[in-house]
C-alpha cells in the first residue's frame, strides 16, 4: 500500500462531497442570507491563487450560466492590482484560498473592504489570516490536505462556492435553480463513487504506459477551468510540460504544434455540442498526436484505444467535478511511474508568502 498522502486524498473526495452538502450547506445559507440583507450583492468577483483560481473559474461559470447571476473570475494578484477601487454598485469578494494566508488573497480581502465590497472566504482553517478578516467566513469542512498539492480542497471549495451562488440564486427569485442541477447535487458523493469504480485502473495503465512528455488538455465550459486544473496537477507532481486550451479555440493557431508524442486529453461528455468536438479530435489523431478523450459517449471512447470511459450513469451539469477525477489520478500516478514524489514538488511550498501592494 503507497504511503503517499496525494492519492488518498483524491479518494478522500465522495466523502467531503457528503460533508459539504450535508453539514457546510447550512451555513453557507446562513452566510448568503446575511449578506442578502445586508447589501443585496449583484456582481460576484471570484478570486483565487493558482489552483484556488482554477477553482473559483469552475462557479463563476455557474453563476453565469446556470444561475443568472454576475460572476466573474480573477487571480487575487489581479483584483488587487486591477479590481474596483471603490464600489459603484453591490458588489461582493468570494475569496479562495486552501491555508487562508495567501499573500495575495489576504490582499484582495482587504482591498475589497476598502472599497466597502463584502468579502467571503472559503477555506480550510478557519482561524486563518483571511478567515478572521473577511465579513464572512465560509469553512469549507473539507481538512486541509497533507500533500502540498491541492486536491480534495480544490473540488471541496469549488463546490462551496457553487453552493453559495445557488442560496444567492434563490434569494434573488429572478431566475430558479433548474430542479436537475439540485439532483446531480444529491447524487455527487454517489456519482464520485461511481467515478472511481470506473476509472481507476484506467487512468493507472494510461500512465503506466504513456512515455510522453508533452501534453495538452481541452475543455469547454466549466471544464475548461478543470482541465487547468488538470495540466497544472501534472505540471506540479512531474515537472512536464502542460498546456490548456478551450477545445474549439485550439484549433485556431495551437493545432500548429502537434506531432507525434504529444498527448491530448479531451473532456467530452455527454451533451448538445459533442459532434464538432468529435471531428476536432479526428483531426488531432490525424497529425500522429495520441488522443485520449475522457468521456462517457460510445462514439468518442470507443475511437481511441487510450480513452478513459467515464460512467454512463453521471449528469451532464457537475463535470467540471467528477471529470477532475480521472485527471488526478493520472497525474499521481504518471509521477510515481516517474519516480517524483508527488506529495512535494519541486520548488513548491503549502502556500505562497510574499508582498503584494495595490
Amino acid at each position: 500500500m503507497t504511503s503517499h498522502h496525494m492519492i488518498r486524498e483524491i479518494h478522500e473526495q465522495p466523502e467531503a462531497f457528503r460533508q459539504i452538502l450535508t453539514n457546510t450547506r447550512k451555513s453557507i445559507g446562513d452566510i448568503a442570507r446575511a449578506a442578502w440583507k445586508s447589501t443585496h450583492p449583484e456582481t460576484f468577483y471570484l478570486a483565487g491563487c493558482g489552483s484556488s483560481y482554477y477553482a473559483a473559474m469552475i462557479p463563476a461559470f455557474y453563476y453565469e450560466y446556470d444561475l443568472g447571476l454576475e460572476g466573474r473570475a480573477i487571480p487575487s494578484s489581479e483584483f488587487v492590482w486591477y479590481g474596483p477601487g471603490k464600489a459603484t454598485h453591490s458588489s461582493m469578494l468570494i475569496a479562495l484560498s486552501r491555508s487562508g494566508k495567501t499573500s495575495e488573497s489576504v490582499a484582495a480581502i482587504r482591498k475589497a473592504k476598502k472599497a466597502k465590497i463584502l468579502t467571503v472566504a472559503v477555506t480550510s482553517d478557519p482561524a486563518s489570516t483571511m478567515s478572521k478578516e473577511c465579513d464572512y467566513n465560509l469553512d469549507t469542512g473539507v481538512p486541509d490536505e497533507q500533500s502540498v498539492v491541492m486536491t480534495k480542497t480544490f473540488t471541496g471549495s469549488a463546490l462551496c462556492s457553487m453552493l453559495l451562488g445557488i442560496e444567492f440564486a434563490k434569494l434573488r427569485g429572478t431566475n430558479s435553480v433548474p430542479a436537475h442541477f439540485e439532483d446531480e447535487l444529491a447524487r455527487l458523493p454517489t456519482d464520485a463513487e461511481a467515478v472511481f469504480r470506473a476509472v481507476e485502473d484506467q487512468s493507472k495503465k494510461l500512465a503506466e504506459s504513456t512515455g510522453g512528455a508533452r501534453f495538452i488538455f481541452l475543455g469547454s465550459g466549466a471544464n475548461y477551468a478543470s482541465c487547468l486544473e488538470g495540466a497544472l496537477k501534472l505540471r506540479e507532481t512531474s515537472g512536464v510540460a502542460s498546456e490548456t486550451f478551450h477545445t474549439m479555440e485550439f484549433r485556431h493557431g495551437p493545432f500548429a504544434e502537434l506531432e507525434k508524442g504529444i498527448h491530448v486529453f479531451a473532456i467530452i461528455p455527454k451533451r448538445r455540442n459533442i459532434q464538432e468536438q468529435i471531428k476536432i479530435l479526428k483531426e488531432i489523431s490525424a497529425t500522429g498526436a495520441t488522443v485520449v478523450p475522457i468521456s462517457n459517449d460510445p462514439e468518442v471512447v470507443t475511437n481511441y484505444k487510450d480513452s478513459i470511459t467515464m460512467p454512463d450513469s453521471i449528469g451532464s451539469e457537475l463535470t467540471a467535478i467528477l471529470y477532475m477525477i480521472p485527471m488526478q489520478l493520472f497525474a499521481y500516478y504518471y509521477s510515481v511511474r516517474n519516480g517524483r514524489n508527488p506529495d512535494e514538488p519541486r520548488n513548491l511550498t503549502r502556500y505562497v508568502t510574499t508582498e503584494i501592494k495595490s
